[in-house]
């Protein structure tokens, strides 16, 4: 997922390359100041802690595009709603309920097949690797804009 340099250094770096002080950048992502330097410091804490909504959501105080963060390849972009009705797919072609494949993914998926506008939002950044990794696509593709 990291190219030379990890995820929360790279994230300290944009912040700085836009300018923004922590406090500044805190305030216009909404989260305290212990949660950016738990962003800028531990690596992992943005995969697990946060949406891809709420990455989305930084990335763009940040002025930059998630696959920038990430160091990722532009790859075209799939909807949380063609994800949902993937989702549908797979149960049916492997004859398993949802409930099997939310045990593959390891993440309670239900709630989202009635309201996928929710499931980019409702689950990590880690969440989704899982959910396309069963579904055999990439993940980036979904933080794709």
């Amino acid at each position: 997922m990291e190219n030379d340099a990890s995820t929360a250094a790279k994230f300290r770096k944009f912040r700085e390359r836009a300018g923004l002080s922590e406090q500044e950048a805190a305030r216009e992502m909404g989260v305290s100041m212990s949660c950016l330097w738990d962003i800028e410091s531990c690596e992992g804490d943005l995969s697990s802690c946060y949406s891809p909504e709420e990455v989305g959501s930084f990335c763009r105080v940040l002025r930059i595009s998630a696959n920038e963060l990430f160091g990722l390849p532009k790859l075209p972009p799939i909807s949380a709603e063609d994800l949902v009705r993937l989702i549908g797919e797979q149960c049916r072609d492997r004859g398993m309920t949802l409930k099997q494949f939310e045990d593959a993914v390891g993440w309670q998926l239900s709630e989202y097949m009635e309201a996928p506008n929710k499931l980019l939002g409702g689950i990590s950044v880690d969440g989704l690797q899982w959910l396309c990794k069963e579904l055999g696509i990439e993940w980036q593709r979904a933080l794709a804009k």
